[in-house]
């Protein structure tokens, strides 16, 4: 099935030409030529010479710009002389023609525009009506106007029946002409991608000459995108010059780029020769310019294989898919400028495809097909990368947790370390105190067996406040005041005061250690013995309240109380202030004769 629509595609295009062979009914390559500047036919009697077709006057005539006349006899049999017909040259390849058919005009050049300024000029073609034709032999007559130095002269003349030369027109057309359109269309639109990827990573300046490039040689077919845009004598000065090799500069520079290398003074170089043929084709007349262009077309020759082997030098270790198509592309290059080459230099058939404006559009999409594979290498990269950062972090997270795990380990083994302590430390002050004191009066013989059981009561006492503030409370104040309460429940029965409890509902404290639940416990419990025991009272009251962001714990009596102005402070309300301190807080005791003693415990809700 692919064989067979491969063959049905070479069918399809070649039974058109085929048919269009059938049609033509001359090919004029044999005639006379005539130096001449006159505008009308010249008669038989003018100095003819012998000529053959194509003649590129590069070759045949060298020298200034000049106008000649070409005689180009034929026969037509009554049936090709009654039908009309077409004249049809593959390329439109003098400054100005004249084409005249038995001494009438029938056509010209004029409305083609200038073709100096191209290699790759147009073909041409021109309406021949049956009333100009006879039986017998015909005379066509060219005038044509050519300048040596641009390679002008004279194609092949065909004459065609019918739609013959049309078709051959617009097949030529679309492979010389049309093609360069669509590339450089191609190109405008590659060259604004390039910029706008640019203009949003501007690190990358092979992006940036890549628009150039693209622009530049989207801008070389703009003269032909109609005949009203094409200057008059657009084969003259530097406008010439700019759009047959403003591309050949940026584009060198962009293939280096592509290939990894930055040389300053190879890249000056080339931008001053490219100037310095702008400033000759400005300064030098019309005959003069093929010198120019001979010596830049060798010079961008030579530089795109000096270019070729950089790019296989450079790459040696990074050959992939795009490699090996930025190198074929380069080697058409070389192929396709230096056949062109040949065409300029006479080397090859005058009417030859002019192919070197093939080659941008293939450079342009392997160096875009580079670039792609490079962002993919780098998105590649970077998931890699990423995969590699992820693998690292969570190898760190482990090892931070086993350290976390570590440290916390190390922190509780120290909080052990430092409770042990303070136990130790309360024990030894507290309970170990009021033993040693115990002892000693027991010793002594002095102490009283009340006094000795009173110790003993205050000792066990001491020691149970120490086992009640190891216990898990997890914040809850009241469990705190109720486990004093507990304690104190003898004491209050067996003084005979009546006792009021009124302790609400109290808010949490996330922070109470067992030193800060000692502290609050002692502090209630010195208030407490004190109403109890030293104020006679007959009624005593523990009570909370909260008070903004503080809550207030207070032990109030209506005993005897005591004058604060005349009273010295004990020890003992001192160790209540020190224990409020370090809680954070304060002690506020009011007294007076008669009135009672009030001690509020003030503490804040948010740890200090």
């Amino acid at each position: 099935m692919r064989c067979a629509a491969g063959a049905g595609l070479v069918l399809a295009l070649a039974v058109p030409f085929a048919h269009a062979q059938t049609q033509v009914v001359h090919v004029l390559e044999r005639g006379e030529f005539a130096r001449s500047a006159a505008f009308s036919p010249l008669p038989d009697d003018a100095p003819w010479q012998p000529v053959s077709l194509p003649d590129n006057w590069y070759l045949s005539r060298p020298g200034d710009a000049q106008p000649g006349w070409y005689r180009l006899p034929f026969d037509l049999t009554p049936e090709q002389a009654s039908a009309a017909g077409s004249l049809y040259l593959p390329r439109n390849s003098a400054r100005r023609m004249l084409f005249f058919i038995n001494g009438h005009r029938v056509g010209g050049n004029l409305g083609y525009g200038d073709p100096g300024a191209r290699s790759w000029a147009p073909p041409l073609i021109t309406n021949v009506p049956s009333l100009l034709l006879k039986p017998g032999r015909n005379v066509m007559q060219i005038r044509v106007v050519a300048v040596p130095d641009l390679r002008q002269g004279l194609t092949r003349v065909m004459l065609g029946q019918g739609t013959a030369g049309r078709a051959l027109y617009e097949r030529r057309y679309a492979t010389q002409v049309t093609s360069f359109f669509m590339f450089s269309a191609a190109a405008l639109l590659s060259g604004l991608l390039a910029a706008a990827f640019w203009i949003r990573e501007r690190g990358d300046t092979t992006l940036l000459w890549f628009a150039v490039t693209a622009f530049a040689w989207a801008a070389a077919a703009f003269p032909w995108l109609h005949v009203v845009l094409t200057p008059p004598a657009f084969s003259q000065g530097p406008l010439a010059f700019a759009a047959r090799f403003a591309y050949a500069a940026p584009m060198l520079v962009l293939c280096l780029r592509v290939a990894g290398k930055r040389w300053p003074i190879g890249e000056a170089t080339l931008w001053t020769f490219t100037l310095a043929g702008l400033a000759l084709a400005w300064f030098l007349s019309e005959d003069g310019q093929g010198e120019v262009i001979t010596y830049w077309s060798e010079t961008y020759l030579a530089a795109l294989f000096v270019l070729l082997i950089v790019l296989i030098r450079s790459q040696q270790r990074q050959r992939r898919w795009a490699f090996w198509l930025l190198a074929a592309s380069l080697v058409l290059a070389v192929l396709l400028n230096a056949h062109d080459l040949a065409w300029w230099m006479g080397w090859i058939d005058y009417e030859s495809f002019q192919l070197a404006h093939f080659h941008i559009p293939l450079v342009l999409f392997a160096i875009g097909a580079t670039i792609i594979d490079r962002h993919f290498q780098a998105v590649a990269a970077v998931e890699r990368a990423k995969l590699e950062l992820e693998g690292r972090v969570a190898e760190k997270a482990r090892e931070i947790e086993a350290n976390y795990a570590r440290v916390q380990e190390a922190e509780h083994e120290k909080a052990l370390a430092r409770e042990r302590q303070r136990i130790m430390a309360d024990m030894h002050d507290g309970l170990g105190s009021s033993l040693v004191g115990l002892l000693g009066a027991v010793q002594s013989g002095r102490a009283s067996l009340p006094e000795v059981e009173r110790r003993l009561h205050d000792a066990l006492q001491e020691l149970r406040l120490a086992v009640d503030a190891l216990e898990p409370i997890d914040g809850d104040l009241g469990v705190i005041l109720g486990n004093v309460r507990h304690r104190m429940r003898t004491a209050i029965e067996s003084s005979g005061v009546r006792f009021h409890w009124q302790v609400g509902e109290l808010p949490q404290f996330s922070s109470l250690t067992p030193k800060a639940v000692l502290d609050i416990q002692r502090i209630v419990l010195e208030a407490l013995t004190n109403s109890l025991h030293h104020a006679r009272a007959r009624d005593v009251t523990v009570g909370t309240q909260v008070n903004g962001s503080w809550l207030q714990i207070g032990v109030s009596d209506d005993g005897i109380g005591f004058d604060e102005s005349s009273t010295t402070p004990g020890r003992g309300l001192e160790s209540l202030r020190q224990r409020a301190r370090r809680l954070g807080g304060t002690v506020e005791v009011r007294s007076s004769p008669g009135a009672g003693t009030s001690v509020t415990l003030r503490l804040p809700l948010e740890h200090p």
